[in-house]
């Protein structure tokens, strides 16, 4: 079963089987990138994570990550991919806003570059807090 679940928003459909759709579109090969860069993205999450659940959902080919499974919590985190880069932003929590749904984004090379930032990013906007894994990885 995979981790990273997909929203019961989205029925039908794992996160994995979405962008291996998007991956697989052999007519735009910017799609095609983007499919694979977050294919590689999931199985990377997956691993660090083997015991939360880390609930998720697409928005314009980006993934959402979350700690409840409603569409309508916080957006903790939001991955976009192209190719080798990964646009990786994240909540502020709300004792830090400057206003409100304010957002941190950063733009790692390279899929370890990527779980360096989702790490400072995960830690940063509180939605895992206490979490041992995290706590773990983050060392």
């Amino acid at each position: 079963m995979p981790l990273i679940i997909n929203s019961k928003h989205h029925p039908g459909k794992s996160i994995q089987d979405i962008y291996l759709e998007i991956a697989n579109d052999s007519t735009n090969i910017i799609s095609k990138e983007k499919g694979i860069g977050m294919l590689k993205f999931i199985e990377m999450v997956d691993s660090i994570f083997p015991d939360t659940k880390i609930w998720a959902l697409t928005s314009i080919q980006r993934l959402v990550l979350q700690t409840k499974d409603d569409w309508q919590s916080d957006w903790f985190i939001i991955i976009g991919c192209l190719g080798n880069e990964y646009y990786i932003e994240y909540l502020i929590p709300e004792n830090k806003k400057p206003w409100p749904d304010a957002y941190v984004r950063g733009v790692a090379i390279g899929l370890e570059e990527a779980k360096k930032y989702l790490l400072i990013a995960m830690n940063e906007c509180g939605g895992w807090e206490g979490n041992s894994e995290l706590k773990n990885s983050s060392k």
